[in-house]
Parts: C-alpha cells; structure tokens; sequence
C-alpha cells in the first residue's frame, strides 16, 4: 500500500508496524506508565542514591511489557552515567554464564572500566568467566565475582530478560545458584532485575527456594486501561503525524480504541497487532475514521483459532503460550510439598497469581 494512502489520517505510514519498543532509543518515547511504574521508578532512585538494593522479578504474560521494563530502567541508568548489564536468556544461549560474563566484559570496556592495559581486581576473574565450556562451574564463586562487580561500579543494574527460557537449559540448577549468589553479595547501590512468565516463579520457589526467598519484590504487569491503550496508540502515531491539532488517537475514536483493548483482552502487543490490521482495512476501503464498526468487521474477518482467544465474550480454542493472568488475582497457593524435577513447561502453565509482593 502506497505511502500516500496514510494521509488522509495525517500520518506518513502505518505506525503499528513495528510491535516492539525495545531499543533504547525508542523505549522512552513509546513507554507507557502503568501502577507499576511508580513503584519501580521509586526502587530505581534509591539504587542511584545508593540508599538500597534490591532483587526484583517482573512477571507477566507474552507482550505485557516484561522486556520494555528493563529497557526503561537500562535507558535511565545510561542516562545517568550508571553501569548497566542488560543480558536475554534465550533458547539459543549455548552457556548462561559465559554470555552474562561477556555483556558484562562488554559493558565494562564500553564505559571505560576495563582498559587494554589494566583494569579493576574484579576483571580478570570476570574474564576467566567469559571462557568457561559448560555448566561445570563453580557456582557459588561465579556469583562472588559478578557481585563484586556490580557492587565496585555502583550505582549498578543487571537486568536479565526472559528467565523462564532456563527451563530448556541443562545450566538451570547452576546458573540459578550463582543468582543466589550474586543476590547474597550486592550491596546497597545495586539492583537485580529479572523478567519471567506467571508461571515460572512457582517452580523457581518450590525447586529453588532459597534464590526465591531473596527476591525483594514481585511486580504483576496487568492488564492496558482505556486511558492506558489509548495513549499507547497515540504515542505510536506521534511519530508519524505530519497534521497538527489533531486528536492524539485519530483516526480511532474512542469506542473503536476500547473495543480494540477488549479485543486484545489488555494486553499491549496484541493491541498494536490488531491497530496495525484494522489501519490497513481502513486505507484499503478508504474510510476517513475508525469506528466500532470498522473494528467489528475487521475482528469478524480474523476469526481463527489463533484470534478467537482476542475476541470479546468468545473462549480461546487452544492454549496461550503464555500464561492470562486474571483481572483479579489471588494470592498464590501454596508450593507442594515435593518439588517436580524439572519446571512446568509454559505451553502448559498452571496459573499461579501474583500482585506486586514482599519478600516469600
């Protein structure tokens, strides 16, 4: 579709295209504060005054906004010339450890903490860290080291996304030790921060209770409210918007923006998905504004068993990948008493339910 097509909404191309906003460029731009928000901002500023540390877990479904937390937090910590540690755990890590050494080797030469000559007394152990082969690792002294790193370049940020991706991980048992580790030996002017599904910090605190019991605070990403969904599709059109003195979410009005959050049951990345697809209908039948009807017709064409789970009133023919989290959540059960031997796959979660938390 032609460029030009966009103009009659005063924009120069479809701003939903790209769904995430997870470089540093863009995070601020695009972030939208949710509760949450307040609460981490309020931890971050006691870690640059050095006042406090902390461990934190955000935990939420797929496109909540895990990632773009720790993004946030990365951009302020750059901004204020802080040392930050931003490291995904993905399925393709071939080792955990060596990866996370490497960011921080990384990051350390990038802002000048390790020369070509010399260096901190921490980073030759980090180095030697960078070159370990497989899981067969001191675990306990893995964590002193990188402990001892954050704690001599505070104020400090290791942010580690997508925890849950260790379940496919033989270094899971060891890696998880050397996190109880590094949370046994930061000092006030660091903070951990770790995203995952609902899912997993069940298994985390049944199968490894003593990293589980020093994670300081647990934040639940819930679900976008109308004001919430709407300034997020606004921000994602500001950049295009070439008309001034428009209104901040045309061409949607306000029914199709709370229908389109409906449909998407809340959640962030499945709301610019749909955004994207009821734009492009809208050019290709030449409509001058988005309404409920537009987005009803755009939703009764995508019935599938891949959206019906998006639909208003309808039950999902299959399972999420990641786990719903109810609009409201109970405290968890309790752990049973005889740990599994290896976590809950997230294709088939239970649903554990968690608000932001104390200390287990």
């Amino acid at each position: 579709m032609p460029g030009l097509s966009y103009e009659r909404y005063g924009l120069t191309g479809n701003p939903f295209r790209e769904l995430a906003t997870e470089n540093l460029e863009d995070v601020a731009i695009f972030h939208v504060d949710q509760d949450v928000d307040q609460s981490l901002r309020a931890i971050r500023e006691e870690v640059f005054d050095k006042e406090n540390r902390a461990v934190i877990s955000i935990i939420g479904e797929l496109g909540a906004g895990k990632t773009e937390r720790l993004r946030v937090t990365e951009a302020e910590a750059k901004e204020q010339k802080a040392f930050a540690v931003y490291f995904d755990v993905t399925e393709k890590t071939p080792a955990i450890l060596r990866g996370l050494a490497q960011e921080i080797g990384k990051a350390a030469k990038e802002s000048g903490l390790i020369k070509t000559f010399g260096g901190p007394a921490w980073a030759r152990p980090m180095a030697a860290l960078e070159k370990v082969k497989d899981e067969k690792y001191d675990a306990a002294e893995a964590g002193r080291t990188i402990a001892r790193a954050l704690n001599e370049t505070a104020p400090s940020f290791l942010l580690l996304n997508d925890l849950h991706t260790l379940i496919e991980s033989s270094e899971i048992d060891a890696f998880v030790k050397v996190l109880q580790e590094v949370a046994n030996g930061i000092k006030p002017g660091v903070l951990v921060m770790f995203s995952c599904y609902t899912s997993y910090l069940p298994w985390l605190s049944v199968n490894h209770p003593a990293f589980a019991q020093r994670i300081n605070r647990t934040f639940l990403l819930t679900r976008l409210k109308g004001d919430e969904a709407a300034l997020l599709l606004a921000k994602k059109m500001l950049v295009k918007r070439v008309v001034e003195d428009l209104d901040p979410t045309y061409p949607f009005d306000s029914d199709a923006v709370t229908l389109l959050n409906a449909a998407a049951g809340g959640n962030p990345r499945r709301l610019l998905e749909l955004a994207d697809v009821v734009m492009e209908y809208a050019v290709a039948h030449r409509a001058y504004r988005v309404d409920q009807d537009i987005v009803q017709s755009v939703l009764a064409e995508r019935r599938s068993p891949s959206t019906e789970a998006l639909l208003p009133g309808t039950k999902p023919s299959q399972p999420s990948l990641a786990p719903q989290v109810p609009s409201n959540p109970q405290p968890p059960q309790a752990a049973p008493s005889a740990p599994a031997s290896r976590p809950v796959s997230p294709s088939k979660p239970p649903v554990p339910t968690y608000r932001e938390s104390d200390p287990q």
